[in-house]
């Protein structure tokens, strides 16, 4: 049966309509499923991201790239950061084929220079720079994206495809969507970082200073660091009058429980009075107050804590009588004058300490005092007399006769701090 001619023209509509149906509906589902593989990209990424404090930071950063490169078939991808310190960009993490071209190298190089000043993306080609491709680099396209963080740029994402074309605006458009998922992780990653630089230091700084004085220093933002300053300090020697000879009539054990319960009930007391414990030496401790932190009354507490670590001696002796230790004795010794204070040792191991003549003469002191007795010399009676009412449990500053320490040429001051006994 023949076909006129205006059938024939409706079957063409029909054919062109449904066509251009079929191109959209391939069109809708393909869009369909590139959101449905971004979202599971993003959602890989974010599971990722919970690992955040378990992995080492480059493994972290491999691991999060690896994603990426094995989703979207890329040659390369590269995470590149701000390091402040050193006002450069740094290779964090990297994984896929590495560049060995100097002339790929130094286009990689451009192209995130120019991210990084200007904050926007930038494609290059292999075209575009007239690179002759090597044998083991054949041509493709880099597509490096800014990470911003409060409008600052902290990096670059950098990608590497074989297909010169291979970054179209909605590629683009995904991959900043990630680059902004790649900056929290950064933001998160460093405040983990902090937050265990400062757990470190907090635990070193614990072993010499108080929590008030460990959480000024943290504060301050002031690193660790080897050196020293001037200061005017206060130095309290303390000692276990005759020790040593009752410790050989005792077994080790015994020995070295009695020294750790003793130093746990001393040390706590030069603490609470936001005194520095720069050392223990053998059943001696040496405490410094005014340093790092000064304050007007440094002698006064110094010579406040002196007193009750004779009281928790009392107390000590009382409550381990029933044990078989024998009954404690303390000696002390305190002192003020300028010293060089600070972090001395190596890079690994410092200690925090303070050295001058002002500390040879408080251990002396306390050589000479008598068992359970607490001598200052004249620098601290000069700055605690007047002071006297706001020390608790003490009776009076007797002084003594001047004494020749060794390795001074004249006669040290020195009185003695007489205490209220507690029974």
């Amino acid at each position: 049966m023949p076909v006129d001619k205006e059938t024939m023209e409706n079957l063409s509509q029909v054919t062109r309509e449904r066509d251009i149906y079929k191109l959209q509906v391939a069109k809708i589902q393909t869009g369909y499923e590139a959101k449905i593989k971004e979202l599971s990209i993003l959602k890989e990424l974010g599971e990722t991201l919970r690992l955040i404090n378990d992995l080492d930071t480059r493994v972290f950063w491999e691991n999060q790239l690896l994603v990426l490169k094995r989703s979207l078939s890329f040659e390369n991808v590269t995470l590149v950061l701000f390091d402040h310190g050193n006002q450069l960009l740094d290779t964090v993490a990297m994984v896929g084929k590495q560049t060995v071209s100097e002339h790929r190298q130094t286009m990689e190089a451009d192209a995130t220079k120019k991210a990084f000043i200007n904050k926007e993306p930038v494609v290059v080609t292999d075209n575009m720079v007239q690179i002759e491709a090597e044998a083991e680099e054949s041509g493709g396209a880099i597509l490096c994206l800014p990470i911003l963080h409060n409008k600052n740029c902290i990096g670059i994402l950098r990608f590497r495809r074989k297909e010169t074309s291979g970054f179209d605006p909605n590629m683009i458009r995904f991959l900043s969507l990630v680059s902004d998922g790649i900056a929290t992780g950064i933001i998160l990653s460093r405040i983990y970082g902090q937050m265990i630089q400062e757990e470190k230091q907090r635990l070193n700084l614990s072993r010499f200073f108080s929590a008030t004085v460990r959480e000024k220093i943290i504060d301050t933002k002031e690193n660790l660091r080897l050196g020293g300053e001037r200061k005017y300090v206060t130095i309290l020697f303390a000692d276990l009058q005759g020790f040593t000879s009752l410790s050989e009539k005792i077994d080790h054990q015994t020995v070295v429980r009695i020294l750790n319960l003793y130093f746990s009930c001393m040390t706590p007391i030069i603490f609470r009075h936001h005194g520095t414990l720069d050392k223990l030496m053998g059943d001696g401790m040496m405490a410094i107050f005014g340093a790092p932190l000064s304050r007007k009354d440094d002698p006064l507490r110094a010579v406040q804590t002196a007193i009750d670590m004779l009281q928790a001696l009392n107390q000590f002796n009382e409550e381990n009588r029933n044990k078989g230790w024998p009954t404690l004795t303390l000696t002390v010794g305190i002192n003020s004058g300028e010293v060089v204070a600070g972090y001395i040792g190596s890079e690994d191991h410092m200690n925090y300490t303070v050295i001058g003549d002002a500390v040879n003469v408080a251990q002396r002191i306390q050589s000479v005092a008598g068992s359970n007795e607490i001598l200052i010399s004249g620098p601290v009676f000069n700055a605690i007399q007047a002071e006297m009412t706001n020390i608790t449990d003490i009776i009076g500053l007797k002084k003594l006769p001047a004494q020749p320490l060794k390795g001074k040429e004249k006669e040290v001051e020195i009185y003695l701090v007489e205490v209220s006994k507690h029974k």
